[in-house]
């Protein structure tokens, strides 16, 4: 009953982005997308940033997939928000104000008032363009391929020559309605340089201004703040 309910999810979604985005008959996929199965290596990237009724944003990231080191800048004021997620949780950084508030898990702020569902691992695997672990072929949907990590079910459209996600519809488990599906526009070999991502009620557009790997992020000093409302 979980798979035939989990097909018809994807045939949903199937028909939904063909009918947005006015898709060719789906390709089937490239012979070597398993190159897309691996661990995501540490990385840092720069984007210009569309949500929340505001554009031309600076989104950095830096991220090894268990810790992740995000600021937003306003040009030409400077740093606006800051997080930080490490194994041991994670902090926001009221920048104008000089404290840090927790930051609930699995959530990654992109503005004041705005929240995207991603944790370290899944922002960097997305923003990588890989998949997890056990990813496997759809039959019944040509061109996409499922995996299951724990507390989620990843669905992704891989096209080719060289490998590359299209789209991703992340779920949680036991759940039908996606949590977050991506549109990516434009890539860099794997690497998406365009991404259109929808969480509920939430859209950000990310268009990459640099990416490169590099050294895993270190907690930033500001960490040393005090927490909001303490009183310190």
């Amino acid at each position: 009953m979980r798979s035939g309910r989990s097909a018809a999810l994807l045939l949903l979604i199937l028909a939904a982005a063909a009918g947005c985005r006015h898709l060719a008959p789906p390709a089937p996929l490239p012979v070597d997308w398993q190159a897309l199965v691996a661990e995501p290596r540490p990385f840092s990237a720069l984007y210009r940033l569309s949500c929340c009724g505001h554009s031309g944003l600076v989104l950095g990231v830096r991220a090894d997939g268990e810790r992740l080191s995000l600021t937003v800048a306003v040009p030409p004021g400077g740093a606006a928000l800051a997080a930080w997620v490490g194994p041991d949780g994670g902090w926001v950084h009221r920048v104008k104000e000089g404290c840090r508030d927790p930051l609930p898990s699995g959530v990654l702020p992109i503005s004041a008032t705005s929240s995207l569902p991603l944790d370290a691992r899944l922002a960097a695997m997305l923003l990588s363009g890989l998949l997890p672990a056990g990813a496997r072929e759809v039959p019944q949907a040509p061109g996409w391929v499922e995996a299951s990590t724990p507390g989620l079910r990843w669905q992704a459209r891989v096209e080719g020559p060289q490998p590359h996600l299209t789209r991703l519809v992340v779920t949680r488990s036991g759940e039908e309605t996606p949590m977050l599906a991506a549109d990516i526009t434009e890539s860099v070999g794997r690497v998406p340089a365009g991404l259109l991502i929808t969480a509920g009620p939430e859209k950000a557009e990310l268009v990459i201004q640099a990416w490169r790997a590099g050294d895993p992020p270190a907690p930033p000093p500001w960490l040393s703040a005090p927490v909001c409302g303490s009183g310190s």
